[in-house]
């Protein structure tokens, strides 16, 4: 009897779980389409960066402008590239003149003679062991895009001074010796100039470059120092 009592309790609950189970899930299902539909409407498409950009060159037209027409990216970025090579040749020329100058106007030349002339006859600075030349590299990028490499030698002219020359080309050259690197940036050219680059290099200190047109040497005529006669022979010209 006992038995049948428990028996008949336990088949009450699990009748009675099983309706509330089914109840539960009908809920569910039945408020599963609103809420998927609700999200969805309530959802947000993430702007992409073409929407931005047209967003805001609509909101700068006004609402009255025509239609937008996409940019000739490629002229345009020609021009802007020249324009600033020629600001920062500019920026870099209108420098003062000082013993860290890298890109020298022909103007300053007789300063940067006075300062080589000077340190060849300072006692107080000691004499580098060896007279063998440095070898350099230069690479010219244009836009990013490697259009011209090659190598030079710098020969010493005493107390650690070095001298040689090499061709400079439109856009971004990267010279380097040992482990030191300059940039100098040149605007649009009909060709590649050549510059005369005056390397002072002591050991333990950072090196110093300087370069400027080698048309300078031919103005020196008969006053041309003996070291700058024949300054250096390219290991491989930069083409």
């Amino acid at each position: 009897m006992r038995t049948g009592v428990v028996t008949r309790r336990h088949s009450f609950a699990g009748v009675a779980l099983r309706s509330v189970l089914l109840l539960t899930l009908n809920i569910v299902l039945l408020g599963a389409p609103w809420s998927y539909s609700q999200e969805a409407e309530n959802a947000v498409v993430p702007e992409t960066d073409v929407d931005r950009l047209r967003g805001l060159l609509m909101r700068h037209q006004g609402a009255d402008s025509g239609p937008i027409e996409e940019p000739s990216a490629l002229a345009e970025t020609l021009e802007l590239d020249r324009s600033a090579s020629e600001s920062e040749m500019a920026a870099a020329l209108a420098a003062p003149y000082s013993t860290d100058k890298l890109l020298l106007r022909v103007d300053e030349w007789p300063q940067l003679l006075a300062d080589i002339e000077s340190r060849r006859s300072d006692a107080t600075i000691g004499e580098r062991r060896s007279n063998s030349p440095l070898i350099g590299t230069i690479q010219t990028r244009q836009r990013g895009t490697l259009v011209g490499s090659g190598t030079y030698s710098l020969k010493h002219i005493g107390k650690h001074q070095f001298v040689g020359q090499t061709n400079l080309g439109q856009g971004r050259n990267v010279v380097s010796v040992s482990d030191f690197q300059w940039e100098i940036e040149l605007p649009a050219m009909d060709q590649k100039t050549r510059y005369l680059l005056v390397l002072v290099a002591p050991p333990r200190q950072d090196w110093v470059l300087h370069a400027l047109p080698a048309s300078v040497i031919e103005s020196l005529g008969a006053d041309t120092p003996s070291w700058l006669k024949n300054p250096s022979i390219e290991a491989s010209p930069a083409s």
